[in-house]
């Protein structure tokens, strides 16, 4: 039996797709991350406070960026992120990936101005959206084409990507 959830989400088609599905749970943004992951075309821009990973550290999400970033010599993966020592500490897969496709897949420390997030988001080909409400629980939501939004949290990632910085301690050391 199939539960409300899973059905929505296997009728998701990003930017056809007018149904928003609510996500209550680490697993719920797991699954729609995935889903996502799979139809994006170009662009997925993260927003995130630390690469959480609890959700992006998963081989399954890893595996779909990988993908995603060899696609297409358009393709576009950048993400955002607050706090970079996490993402070290826990050795995150995405960090790996970074490594191998720089061109392709890239990282940035948001500027001290815009450390104070009160969500995170991605965004995927300026059409679909996925967004975490809350940084303290797993409430969000995922649109397939929720384009007035996604456009205008495109523009918002774009100003803060300008002003990111790089972070040194990403890149790989060659002895």
């Amino acid at each position: 039996m199939t539960t409300p959830f899973e059905q929505v989400l296997a009728g998701f088609r990003l930017g056809e797709s007018e149904t928003l599905l609510k996500l209550d749970s680490l697993e719920d943004f797991a699954r729609a991350e995935l889903a996502l992951l799979a139809q994006v075309r170009r662009q997925l821009l993260i927003l995130t406070p630390d690469l959480e990973p609890e959700r992006f550290n998963a081989d399954a999400f890893a595996d779909g960026l990988s993908a995603l970033a060899r696609r297409s010599r358009y393709s576009d993966v950048r993400i955002l992120l607050a706090e970079p020592g996490v993402a070290l500490r826990w050795g995150h897969k995405l960090l790996g990936l970074s490594r191998r496709l720089p061109s392709k897949l890239r990282i940035r420390q948001l500027h001290e101005d815009d450390m104070k997030q009160p969500e995170a988001w991605i965004v995927a080909d300026n059409i679909g959206l996925l967004r975490r409400d809350s940084l303290k629980v797993y409430q969000g939501m995922l649109s397939a084409k929720s384009i007035p939004h996604a456009q205008r949290a495109t523009l918002r990632f774009e100003e803060m990507w300008n002003r990111a910085r790089e972070i040194a301690d990403f890149r790989e050391i060659r002895v």
